[in-house]
């Protein structure tokens, strides 16, 4: 028992950054007299305030989306277009402002691809863009919102066009035999008899058609990341379409999910890469270091711009920090036509996944010892 009361007291200051209001109950990380009907009742209180504590899925965060008030949600029309949507094109490596300017257009705002350039992507020619700068910039300049969120399906695109929203997405630009681009465009519509996305592109023109397995084949590398801007008093109406997924720890935990189920049956490098970055994502490491290997093994990772990170950032967080700077070596050019960057640093929600892992195997530990003490 004296070893189980000390890998309690050796995992609270780890349980602890798993919550910004909870603290560790005493009686959970202190030393216990391993004696009989004490042993069960110290044993039966650490794991009642180690649970509360540790618990994956806070009952805040099941309330603030499962508790909507009711909203009008429209049915998915079988064909839409959004005719009023403007069609740029794009300066050099600039798909992604170029795709907010041509998403604005849905508001009646007109704003210059450059002006979005800078404030998105700086003035590095070379730079990509990311979609975090996006909500902070329309905010401030046009009371907007943006959101964004991987785990995107065809049928959710649909859904947000029938209400409105004109969302945004990462993809190849082109087969990736042809050319591994990534790249942003901005849907406008889609036809079921036709089985077709309609997407206003900075590359590739105004309205271009594309199949519905091309979209879902070629987004896929991307962790189907999306990207909405709203008016702030739709935000109701757009939490409702997209569901379980606007919590960001079950966003994660659904692209894994479904990365980890597409992956054996895709059996391409696309579907193990994809795996690798969301098991990254949540958390698990180990995996996600097997299926970058593997997708690695099995074709080009080539334009796959979040591997440049994740992939050092998994290796280094399993401890193997000279396998880590030898992939971070082999990857920093892994973007044609993007400027090398230092891997970041594993950023917090990554952490407090770590932690969140190994409390739940302490916790597993604990159930088991608590089966003997029965």
């Amino acid at each position: 028992m004296r070893a189980l009361i000390a890998r309690a007291a050796a995992f609270g200051v780890v349980l602890a950054v798993l919550t910004s209001c909870g603290s560790l109950s005493p009686r959970a990380a202190a030393p216990g007299d391993p004696r009989g009907d004490t042993d069960r009742a110290e044993l039966a209180e650490a794991v009642t305030a180690v649970t509360a504590i540790a618990s994956p899925e806070p009952a805040v965060a099941v309330a603030s989306v499962m508790n909507e008030p009711a909203v009008d949600i429209k049915a998915t029309l079988p064909a839409l277009d959004t005719p009023g949507m403007a069609h740029v094109w794009q300066s050099l490596n600039n798909c992604g402002p170029a795709a907010v300017v041509m998403a604005l257009s849905v508001f009646n705002v007109s704003e210059s691809q450059e002006v979005a350039r800078l404030a998105l992507r700086g003035p590095d020619q070379n730079r990509g863009m990311g979609p975090t700068p996006i909500d902070p910039w329309v905010k401030e300049r046009f009371g907007l919102r943006s959101m964004y969120r991987t785990n995107g399906t065809n049928d959710l695109m649909k859904k947000l066009l029938s209400n409105g929203f004109a969302p945004m997405v990462t993809q190849w630009m082109q087969d990736p035999w042809v050319s591994r681009v990534s790249h942003w465009r901005t849907l406008r519509g889609y036809d079921d008899a036709r089985g077709v996305f309609y997407v206003n592109d900075s590359m590739l023109g105004r309205g271009v058609p594309l199949t519905y397995d091309w979209f879902g084949t070629n987004w896929q590398p991307f962790s189907y990341r999306y990207m909405v801007l709203y008016r702030p008093e739709d935000e109701p109406r757009i939490r409702t379409i997209i569901g379980d997924d606007w919590d960001e720890s079950r966003n994660r935990r659904n692209l894994y999910e479904r990365a980890r189920t597409e992956a054996p049956a895709h059996g391409t490098s696309a579907a193990w890469l994809t795996l690798g970055e969301a098991a990254y994502q949540y958390g698990y490491f180990a995996e996600a270091v097997a299926a970058f290997e593997k997708g690695i093994a099995l074709g080009s990772p080539t334009g796959v711009f979040t591997m440049r990170s994740s992939y050092p950032n998994a290796l280094r967080a399993l401890g193997r920090h000279a396998e880590a700077d030898t992939a971070a070596g082999r990857l920093v050019n892994l973007t044609p036509g993007i400027a090398a960057a230092a891997a970041p640093a594993i950023d917090q929600r990554i952490l407090d996944l770590i932690a969140q892992r190994e409390s739940e195997a302490w916790l597993k530990a604990i159930a088991e010892e608590r089966k003997v003490l029965r």
